[in-house]
């Protein structure tokens, strides 16, 4: 398919997305959704990992009218996020991650798969992750605030009898499946995750991209490494998280191990795909030091794509006017600064931020360690 008819298919149909042809994804909530950045809508909720396996998800009814409005161009619900950053910079993941990744491609083939289905286990608790997909920083929150204190949906487990059946789902299709996208919790401390791969035949398995989200805070689990899975698969590549460095990287990403995790860099160098860095109001300012930072030390690229919108409070949107427009100077050169434009765009929901600088003082209280010691403009 020609790079001309692809590019006027986009113009010409403002609906139409690969991803629901082309990736099955759930969250640790236990719903699936059309990609991780749509939102929940009415007609898919009743698809949940725990009464629905991955392909009966994909193909359902429903899935199947939402793929034949967006071929004729009518927008779909769930897809608002996407939508909204088109009005505001003409630029979203629809339009720009996913047109790049696949182009136009409806055949029911090469599926990729991103389910939280192996445990929400993860040894950080950073500060602006969804508790959902921390069990450390669910924990954290529970001891700073109760029970009430837990935003967002409930993690969900997905419980022994749906996984050998979501497995069996995976299993019997793994003939369409060109490559698999591994997040947790912090998936390569999930027993399940090592469990699934070993159950994947290897005349399958070499057809097959293996991706992860990682914090990379560790590379083994018990008997079980990363690097001996290299010759099972096509090829593996990790996506590292990683929103800072030094002290600002020790409390962002608490308790991490610094010091572990650098060296896991240089270890895992072969295999670490990129950096990437959630951005947030205690990072904005410092995105190209931090850019610099891991190219000029361990040469590898980071990524800004990823932007913090729940907890409100941490967006970035919450700048005032003169701060907004300090950060659109230092970056008007960045190829990342259609994502951070358009939420530097929206109207603050934390007016001089209150909220979050009581949040931070309550982690630093809780962590005895005080973030105003590094971030002076707060």
């Amino acid at each position: 398919m020609s790079k001309s008819f692809i590019k006027e298919f986009y113009e010409k149909n403002k609906s139409y997305c690969a991803m629901p042809f082309k990736e099955i994804y759930s969250d640790n909530t236990g719903f699936y959704k059309l990609c991780c950045h749509a939102k929940r809508t009415n007609e898919l909720k009743k698809f949940i990992a725990q009464n629905t396996t991955p392909f009966e998800f994909f193909n359902s009814t429903e899935m199947e009218e939402i793929r034949n409005k967006m071929l004729i161009g009518e927008k779909i619900k769930a897809c608002e996020t996407c939508y909204k950053l088109e009005e505001n910079t003409g630029v979203s993941y629809r339009n720009g991650k996913y047109l790049n990744k696949y182009g136009v491609d409806v055949e029911a083939k090469n599926i990729g798969l991103k389910l939280r289905i192996h445990g929400s286990y993860c040894n950080l608790g950073c500060y602006m992750c969804h508790p959902y997909n921390s069990s450390t920083r669910r924990n954290e929150l529970k001891r700073i605030y109760g029970e009430k204190g837990i935003w967002g949906d409930p993690f969900k487990s997905v419980k022994h009898k749906q996984w050998n059946d979501i497995t069996k789902d995976i299993l019997d299709n793994i003939h369409l499946v060109s490559y698999m996208n591994i997040t947790g919790g912090e998936p390569l401390q999930l027993p399940k995750h090592w469990e699934f791969l070993d159950l994947i035949p290897k005349e399958h398995a070499k057809h097959i991209k293996l991706s992860y989200d990682t914090n990379l805070t560790e590379l083994r689990y018990k008997d079980k490494s990363i690097f001996d899975y290299t010759d099972k698969f096509e090829n593996i590549k990790l996506g590292v998280s990683c929103d800072h460095y030094g002290k600002k990287l020790d409390w962002i990403r608490y308790p991490i191990d610094r010091l572990k995790f650098e060296s896991n860099i240089k270890e895992a160098h072969s295999i670490i795909h990129q950096l990437n860095c959630t951005v947030s109001l205690l990072n904005i300012f410092d995105l190209n030091e931090i850019y610099d930072y891991y190219m000029k030390n361990f040469n590898v690229h980071t990524t800004f794509v990823n932007i913090v919108r729940g907890p409100e409070h941490l967006s970035i949107r919450n700048l005032n006017k003169e701060q907004k427009e300090i950060v659109k100077q230092k970056y008007k050169n960045h190829k990342d600064l259609e994502f951070i434009l358009s939420e530097l765009s929206l109207d603050p929901v934390d007016v001089n931020n209150t909220k979050m600088q009581q949040y931070c003082d309550d982690l630093s209280k809780h962590r005895n360690f005080n973030w105003r010691d590094m971030w002076n403009e707060f």
